[in-house]
Parts: structure tokens; C-alpha cells; sequence
């Protein structure tokens, strides 16, 4: 499979051309072969051909057997926000909230109420952090423990100690 990259070029600004005299109006198109060389092509070349499939890259997940579902995912491409980068354990792509354990955590995962890397010091328990979702009563949870939190440095402020 070849796909043919092409960029149009602006050439508004430069100064009027003088006719030159071409032998034939055909020119010269690169062909690249692999992808260890294209961003530089990219840089220099209008226009190319590529002699490989640019998706080919895909990273190949899991593929699902369940013959119930509707979609499947069988390949992906970059990161996903809710495995790849920093999330609420709510959010959490790698333990899903709702079919593994509250308490579970991926190196990502931070405590909604502390905000702070999980597990946090109230993590787990039945009133647990962990348990908190991005609701009103999570909210509500949140900035009683940020209120706790001023108050408990207003104290060690007026004792002559610090945390």
C-alpha cells in the first residue's frame, strides 16, 4: 500500500519569476521506504510517497471474544488519558471503579478528596478515600478535608512547628 504525502507550499511572497526555459516538465518524487527518516523528509520535501502503511504502528490490544458486546476495541494508537497520565481512582482505565475493588490503585491514580498520589493515609476503610467519586457528597468531602488540612497548619503555625 503507498500513500502519497503532499504539502502546498506558499510561495505569495516571493518576487515574480522570470520564465526559464524547462526541459521537461516532470520531476523527481521521493519514495520512502520506512519511517525512521520521515519527520526530516517531512521538513525538506513537498511532496512524497510513502512504501509503507503509516498505521501499521497500531499497539494491538486486547481483543474481545464476548461475543455480547456491541463494540470491541482491537487496536489503539497514543495514550489514553485515563491509564496513560495522572486521574482520580473513579477515572481510573486500568481498574475500572465499578468492576474491581475501591481500594485497588494504578501508579497514576490520586486520591479525589486528598488530592495526593493513592493510597493516601485514609484510603482504605468502610468511609475509606477510596470509595469517593466526583459527586456533591465527594466535593462536599473534599473541602471539609481541605478545611481540616488549614486548620490543622493554623495550629502547628502557632505552636512554633511546621509539617
Amino acid at each position: 500500500m503507498k500513500s502519497s504525502i503532499c504539502k502546498k507550499s506558499d510561495n505569495s511572497k516571493t518576487k515574480p519569476s522570470v520564465k526559464k526555459k524547462q526541459s521537461t516538465p516532470l520531476r523527481s518524487i521521493l519514495c520512502l521506504k520506512n519511517r525512521a527518516s520521515l519527520k526530516e523528509i517531512e521538513k525538506k520535501e513537498d511532496c512524497f510517497i510513502l512504501d509503507f502503511n503509516p498505521d501499521e504502528s497500531l499497539r494491538k490490544t486486547h481483543v474481545s471474544n464476548n461475543n455480547d458486546a456491541e463494540i470491541s476495541v482491537v487496536a489503539e494508537k497514543g495514550q489514553v488519558a485515563c491509564r496513560d497520565f495522572p486521574h482520580s481512582r473513579h477515572n481510573c482505565a486500568k481498574y475500572p471503579f465499578n468492576k474491581t475493588s475501591h481500594e485497588s490503585c494504578c501508579r497514576f491514580c490520586y486520591c479525589f478528596v486528598c488530592d495526593t498520589a493513592a493510597p493516601c493515609v485514609m484510603w482504605t476503610g468502610s468511609n475509606g478515600h477510596c470509595h469517593v467519586v466526583d459527586n456533591e457528597a465527594g466535593k462536599l468531602q473534599r473541602r471539609a478535608a481541605k478545611r481540616l488540612q488549614i486548620l490543622m497548619q493554623a495550629v502547628l503555625k502557632a505552636n512554633g512547628l511546621s509539617i
